[in-house]
């Protein structure tokens, strides 16, 4: 099978510099963005398969420019792996408008700008796979993590519809909901959390942070074989599937509330079925 032309933001760190490792290592072509691309190059070293490059999600100018600069230097874009993002945990109440528009602005935006730039690039040529990066709190809602699960949902919802659109196109289209893995997610310099303004959460907040704070690095997923798997199913005949769930915990999470959403549906199944006009 021939080596493939992959974009990859958030590659400095977490998922987005193993994958982009391990493609190197494959002798793949990757563009990689980041805000700081000579930390990318003094990851990996110089390698004529690798393009780093300076991009701020925020800016469509310089997504537009990586893009460009990324089918001049390779031909085209075979894969998008929209990886960049950060972690926001904190009571809704207590979370400023401008840290909820901010964490949109880079988690959701930034994807939704990269890929609106991308495509005309995968329209031209007719094919294309594009992963987004969602979690499974992205599917499943837990206590402190309103701005978070806002943003994941989105990206969730938003890979669901624009798979429909672009499949006549020959474009396809993965969101990865990935459960606990040891990666940074959990450490202070990726995770945002808020400032205590209201007593009537402390104890309950505290409690779940605490307790949440236990996990780093100490998660289940293995974060290497995370990275091969993304890579392999590329390989492959088959097309990966628009939902893709990634750890044990990530099934688990999603299989109960599917079994609670049943449950929930029967309540009031009678009544709500019967609303149609006479």
């Amino acid at each position: 099978m021939k080596n493939k032309v992959w974009f990859i933001t958030g590659a400095s760190q977490g998922f987005g510099l193993g994958i982009t490792k391990k493609l190197l290592e494959q002798g793949h072509q990757v563009a990689a963005t980041t805000r700081n691309p000579q930390k990318l190059v003094d990851e990996l070293g110089a390698n004529k398969n690798l393009l780093a490059l300076k991009v701020d999600l925020s800016n469509q100018k310089e997504i537009d420019d990586a893009v460009a600069k990324t089918v001049l230097a390779f031909g085209s874009i075979d894969i998008l792996l929209n990886n960049a993002g950060y972690g926001q945990l904190w009571t809704f109440e207590e979370s400023t408008d401008e840290q909820i528009r901010e964490c949109f602005e880079v988690n959701f935006f930034g994807t939704i700008n990269v890929t609106r730039s991308v495509l005309p690039v995968m329209r031209k040529q007719k094919y294309g796979h594009i992963f987004t990066t969602s979690s499974i709190w992205g599917y499943v809602g837990v206590p402190y993590n309103s701005t978070y699960a806002a943003v994941k949902f989105a990206t969730d919802g938003w890979t669901e519809s624009i798979s429909h659109e672009l499949k006549p196109l020959g474009i396809t289209v993965s969101c990865i909901k990935p459960g606990g893995f040891r990666t940074n997610f959990l450490s202070s310099g990726s995770l945002i959390t808020g400032e205590e303004t209201i007593s009537d959460y402390k104890s309950g907040r505290d409690e779940w942070f605490t307790n949440l704070a236990s996990f780093d690095k100490q998660q289940d997923g293995d974060p290497e074989r995370y990275c091969d798997f993304v890579i392999d199913i590329t390989k492959g005949d088959k097309v990966p599937p628009v939902h893709i769930f990634t750890g044990r915990d990530s099934y688990e999470y999603a299989e109960n509330k599917i079994k609670q959403i049943k449950e929930d549906m029967e309540i009031l199944k009678t009544e709500a079925t019967d609303l149609h006009v006479r």
